[in-house]
């Protein structure tokens, strides 16, 4: 005895599975949103860097959204905008004080992101007349800074009011677009010193001259901070600076806290891919030098993702 599948349901199963494939296709398709920062920054080189190795050996897809910083890239997870985000710990652990960061995990630790903190060379001259009779100002360390004007950008600004609050120097934050504001604001002497984080040696710096300077954060001020931060050296050859001490905090690539194996499972493939293919990211000419301080077995001051939603773990905080 033959049967005759009904025309219409013919055309339904075919319309559904018609359905299911495009969608399964689109999915494969879309690409990866990560957020990063400003373009000429630290975050921006090292996701090119992961784009073009993990693209390759893991064929991932990843796309690049800029943001202003730390702060606007948690805000991008937090509305499900992307699917990671470049940031620093430091931020994390001052929001979470006022708002809930549960959905947000380290899907892995990266690198030191040491404070920068830059004045110009020439002492401030303060009062006098026309410049004369008036007293010299300089600015060599953190706590010289104490009620002065400091300039910041992103998710420096978190930065700089956690460090104000916890080595308890007074000085007065303000906010800027990015580095070319600030540094134009200080030459221009409307500000007395920039404050920026990120993993050395900082892009847009490559353009600074020995008119300005690097100050150091050394005793009390180190210790006042290690409850967030670590002791770091910084050196910028062209600034004549070699092993300045300063403190850092530690850059993650976070995640939302997805639960399902559709959205984890790329996830899960660019962790692995990144620990796997650390040595080609290290040693490729061009690529930025801190992936260098990148570790794989490296455990996040953050609670780590894991698929599926399951328990996390954080060994350090």
């Amino acid at each position: 005895m033959t049967t005759t599948t009904p025309l219409f349901l013919t055309r339904h199963v075919t319309t559904a599975l018609a359905l299911a494939l495009t969608t399964t296709l689109a999915a494969a398709q879309s690409p990866m949103l990560v957020s990063t920062g400003i373009p000429q920054g630290t975050y921006a080189s090292m996701f090119k860097d992961l784009a073009g190795v993990c693209g390759t050996a893991a064929g991932l897809s990843l796309a690049e959204k800029p943001s202003s910083g730390a702060n606007e890239s948690v805000d991008r997870l937090l509305r499900n905008e992307v699917s990671a985000a470049f940031v620093q710990t430091d931020v994390l652990h001052a929001r979470r004080t006022t708002e809930d960061l549960g959905g947000v995990k380290a899907l892995v630790a990266l690198h030191p992101e040491p404070v920068h903190l830059l004045a110009l060379t020439a002492p401030l001259v303060e009062g006098g007349v026309l410049g004369i009779g008036g007293r010299s100002v300089p600015f060599n360390t953190l706590g010289d800074l104490a009620k002065r004007r400091v300039g910041v950008w992103g998710g420096a600004a978190v930065t700089a009011r956690l460090i104000q609050l916890q080595a308890e120097v007074d000085y007065r934050v303000t906010e800027f677009n990015g580095p070319e504001d600030a540094m134009q604001a200080l030459r221009a002497r409307q500000i007395d010193a920039v404050l920026a984080v990120g993993g050395a040696p900082l892009a847009w710096m490559r353009g600074l001259d020995r008119s300005v300077k690097l100050l150091s954060v050394p005793e009390p001020w180190a210790s006042k901070l290690r409850n967030v931060y670590r002791p770091a050296k910084l050196s910028y050859s062209h600034l004549g600076a070699q092993g300045v001490a300063t403190v850092a905090t530690e850059a993650v690539l976070a995640v939302r806290d997805v639960r399902s194996a559709a959205a984890a499972g790329p996830l899960l493939k660019l962790r692995t891919c990144l620990q796997q293919q650390l040595d080609p990211l290290r040693d490729t000419v061009g690529h930025h030098s801190a992936w260098s301080q990148v570790e794989a077995g490296s455990v996040p001051h953050w609670p780590v993702f894991e698929r599926g939603g399951g328990p996390t773990t954080t060994t350090r905080n």
